[in-house]
């Protein structure tokens, strides 16, 4: 049942169960000292009217012969002795049934009056300096009070006498002052009750505060399920749901985002698939209606459409790997000097061909932990692309150095580099700078995917992959990649 309760509805039982608590336990505290303070309130006002019984038994006391002996264990005598000095006070009658008044009729036709209204025979009590029963009722000290009665001795010096004990009134029928505390136990329930409502009150509109936010949200995401990326909701605070609240709109700007990136994403490859099936299909149609001959020329341009064609789907696939997070998945150790090497050897002849020149500079016992394969892909896309964009005469430099715990691999060219604009550009899907950089000997271009591959290769090893202006006159990209991998610092931190 509690789990199938709304939040709001979980946190007004919460607060209203602690509220009930806290108000009982206040109200038995409150009763059980009211009766308490009451009761011992009514006894010193009881013992007050005592006086003159007090100075009767100081009066009727003998130095030689103390402790009353005249008294001892003589209630008739004791009660005498009370009845005479004390004042009466008897609790006035209520009204009682006709019957029940006739009943409590003598003869004479007058009300008989009540032997004992104050209940003195269980209630009053004697006792010696020792604190021994002298004469009176039996009972509990720690329920009564007591009066010390003090006399003189044969020299006229002070001297404790004596005790005059009274119990706590025990509930009489009647008594104005039961009644009276019975009125305040009333007003305290009434009290009580009306500060439960109160408390209802404030638990139900503490519980709408804290849930309508979550309404918000839930409603929200619902909205933002069946694909209104353009919600945003207010932010009307500046706790815990006024960041969720922000967080939220982030998330809904992110959708957005990608909405409009899966757009563009399934618009560019499409184009670019369309380019060389057009081109195969423009070729294929003319040898089938024979106004091309299978010549090597003709298919020298299908293999080339075909080629490039199976490059692009092979890029997309490994975007497509990356993003689901199995791009890079075999770890290692290896040395980036050597790997670069490797890659320099590769596209060195094809590099000098161009009439250009491959310089390199590399540091010793540079090792790092990474994907072999993936790092060496990193660096032959990055010389690729710069040999594509290096006009002859001119230079690429490759080079390796050691930054602190980073390994950093940075490949330069002589080129012009592209504006800053576009440079901010080039590791964007499909994004190819052949409008500020020429491609120099090649009819045609890469994927567009080759550096959006490179940089996701760098996020995968916890690096960065960027693109700088070169000493050299050209554009640097600048590989960063931590020596050791960062899941292993935390477990070496542990």
């Amino acid at each position: 049942m509690w789990k199938k309760l709304s939040i709001g509805k979980k946190l007004f039982f919460a607060m209203m169960t602690i509220v009930i608590v806290v108000i009982a336990f206040v109200a038995f505290l409150l009763t059980l000292s009211m009766r308490s303070g009451f009761e011992n309130y009514v006894l010193q006002a009881e013992f007050d009217r005592f006086g003159p019984v007090i100075d009767k038994l100081v009066e009727r006391h003998d130095a030689a012969n103390p402790a009353w002996p005249d008294l001892k264990d003589n209630r008739r005598a004791f009660n005498r002795l009370v009845r005479s000095e004390a004042p009466r006070n008897d609790p006035p009658a209520r009204p009682r049934p006709k019957a029940l008044n006739e009943n409590s009729q003598n003869n004479t036709g007058k009300r008989r009056p009540p032997a004992d209204p104050l209940q003195l025979n269980s209630r009053l009590a004697l006792l010696n300096p020792q604190g021994d029963l002298v004469v009176g009722a039996t009972f509990n000290p720690a329920h009564a009070s007591q009066r010390r009665i003090m006399g003189v001795d044969s020299n006229g010096n002070a001297q404790l006498i004596g005790y005059l004990a009274l119990a706590k009134p025990t509930r009489i029928a009647g008594n104005p002052s039961n009644l009276f505390l019975l009125d305040q136990i009333k007003f305290l329930i009434l009290t009580l009750f009306v500060a439960l409502l109160l408390s209802a009150g404030a638990a139900y509109w503490l519980s709408r505060q804290f849930t309508r936010p979550v309404d918000r949200l839930v409603s929200g995401t619902k909205r933002l399920a069946l694909g209104e990326y353009d919600l945003r909701l207010e932010k009307t605070s500046e706790d815990e749901f006024g960041n969720l609240v922000e967080q939220f709109n982030l998330l809904a700007e992110q959708l957005a985002a990608q909405e409009v990136s899966e757009r563009r994403w399934m618009s560019d490859t499409s184009h670019e698939l369309q380019t060389p099936l057009a081109v195969l299909r423009a070729e294929i149609e003319a040898l089938q209606d024979g106004v091309r001959k299978a010549d090597q020329k003709t298919l020298a341009t299908l293999h080339l459409s075909v080629t490039r064609l199976s490059a692009l789907v092979k890029d997309i696939s490994q975007l497509s790997h990356a993003r689901e997070g199995y791009l890079v998945q075999d770890w290692e150790k290896t040395d980036l000097s050597s790997l670069a090497l490797e890659s320099a050897n590769k596209v060195r002849g094809m590099i000098e061909e161009k009439g250009l020149t491959l310089e390199t500079d590399f540091a010793n016992d540079l090792v790092a932990e990474c994907d072999t394969m993936r790092i060496g892909q990193l660096i032959d896309n990055v010389l690729t692309n710069a040999m594509r964009y290096t006009a002859a005469p001119g230079v690429i430099k490759l080079s390796t150095v050691k930054d602190d715990d980073h390994g950093v691999i940075i490949v330069e060219d002589s080129n012009s580099p592209p504006p800053q604009e576009a440079m901010d550009k080039l590791f964007d899907r499909f994004y190819r700078a052949d409008q500020s950089r020429t491609r120099s000997g090649n009819k045609v271009g890469g994927s567009g995917l080759g550096l959006s591959i490179c940089q996701l290769i760098a996020k995968s090893h916890h690096g960065n992959l960027k693109a700088e202006y070169s000493p050299l006159g050209g554009m640097a990209m600048v590989f960063q990649i931590p020596l050791i991998r960062k899941d292993e610092k935390l477990h070496n931190k542990q």
